[in-house]
């Protein structure tokens, strides 16, 4: 897997993705707390989550077609360097008067981060080629479970010692930084190729129509690529169960558990842990399995481990279950994002990947609303169980829905890289 890294654009973009990353939970770990601190209103530090996930909701999938017609590295350092800019705006919040801003900026900043991520996608598989697409999404997997341990820690710090504007300022150094490495890489196909959508010089002057037809070009594709349709039948099915399992976890934690604040902040650091076992395991091993063993076991493996925490009182049998939950995640996550590079041609990938995250965002904000309104009507532990079957039904139907479009033996490339 340490042999993705002897690629320098895939190494650079690897870090500034890790950097940018760390910035982001500083902020995102700090930012609540400030609000709360400020407002003393929990329907105020909720606001954030909804400012978070609108942008996905909204036109998620649209960002995409940019994506797909302008050249994905200078989306990346331009939305990099408006991301800096737009954060620098929390400084003007001085006062209660002024959290208006906060949610404003947050709106923006995770408008334009819709940019950043299918650009990111899009763009990966142009740096390191086909056969080094596993263990390039596991580092880049690696990072999130990374800066989702680092980030808060430091965020946290940040804010107890020298105040909310020393986290802003963190937050924005390390886009600053991010842009800086990402502006680094050196590649001749950072644009992508031109989809045969692509407008006519009587459509030229119709921009509207030009962008209606490549969305629908994009939805059209997806549909008539089986991988992709299975792509997004498996993900949904399996992201709806995570909706339930994560807006209901705290619930079933401090009243079914009773476990304080303490241990559950050791239950999301054993997850953590996981994540990052995970990523390395798939990372070195995960090009010598099929797309769909990977897929089948790793969501079977989650939806059983699941069922195991509502038959466990011991903290630590419930932590080592977490980390183990970790690698079969990874597995499956991997694989779907690795899919979704293989099976999409280069003129595509942007409106794939922008449909991908609206869809993820939708199921996410959806499901976890249902969770939140079922959990005060028949309870937790019925909530943590059904997230438990959706995991094992995405894991059941996973080889039917994919059918014989994935299964053939991993390349003599990806073998000889797996094992580098």
């Amino acid at each position: 897997m340490l042999a993705t890294l002897k690629h320098k654009n895939f190494a650079l973009l690897w870090s500034g993705g890790l950097i940018s990353m760390i910035g982001n939970w500083m902020l995102f770990a700090a930012l609540p707390f400030h609000i709360y601190s400020m407002t003393n209103s929990a329907l105020a530090t909720s606001g954030i989550l909804m400012a978070m996930v609108a942008p996905g909701i909204l036109f998620g999938s649209f960002a995409g077609i940019f994506v797909d017609r302008w050249d994905r590295k200078k989306i990346m350092v331009i939305t990099s360097a408006l991301q800096a800019v737009t954060i620098l705006s929390l400084l003007l919040v001085q006062s209660i008067e002024f959290i208006w801003i906060i949610y404003l900026t947050t709106f923006i900043e995770s408008s334009l981060n819709h940019f950043f991520r299918p650009a990111e996608g899009a763009l990966l598989p142009n740096l390191v080629g086909e056969e080094y697409l596993m263990p390039a999404n596991s580092l880049n997997a690696l990072n999130d479970n990374l800066a989702r341990i680092i980030g808060p820690s430091i965020g946290g710090l940040l804010l107890g010692i020298y105040g909310f504007q020393s986290v802003i300022w963190a937050d924005v150094t390390s886009y600053v930084i991010a842009m800086v490495l990402i502006l680094l890489i050196k590649a001749e196909n950072t644009a992508p190729k031109r989809a045969p959508d692509a407008e006519t010089k009587n459509e030229v002057s119709n921009p509207l129509r030009i962008f209606r037809r490549e969305w629908l070009a994009g939805l059209k594709y997806i549909k008539s690529r089986r991988a992709l349709k299975g792509l997004f039948i498996i993900m949904g099915i399996a992201l709806f169960g995570d909706a339930i399992l994560s807006a209901i976890l705290v619930v079933f934690v401090q009243q079914d558990l009773g476990f304080s604040a303490v241990e559950y902040g050791w239950m999301m650091t054993a997850r953590g842990i996981g994540g990052l076992i995970g990523g390395l395991l798939i990372g070195q091993f995960g090009s010598k399995f099929k797309p769909t063993q990977l897929i089948s076991g790793g969501l079977l493996i989650s939806g059983a481990s699941i069922y195991l925490l509502l038959t466990l009182p011991s903290l630590l049998i419930i932590m080592s279950v977490l980390i183990i939950i970790g690698p079969a995640l990874m597995a499956w996550l991997i694989s779907l994002q690795t899919i979704a590079q293989k099976e999409t041609e280069d003129s595509y990938r942007g409106r794939v990947f922008g449909t991908i995250g609206a869809t993820s965002t939708f199921i996410m904000f959806f499901g976890s609303a249902i969770a939140g309104f079922m959990a005060d009507q028949i309870g937790s532990l019925i909530l943590i169980a059904a997230a438990a079957t959706f995991y094992l039904l995405a894991g059941i139907f996973s080889p039917a829905t994919f059918g014989t479009s994935l299964e053939s033996a991993p390349s003599q490339a990806e073998v000889k890289v797996a094992k580098s």
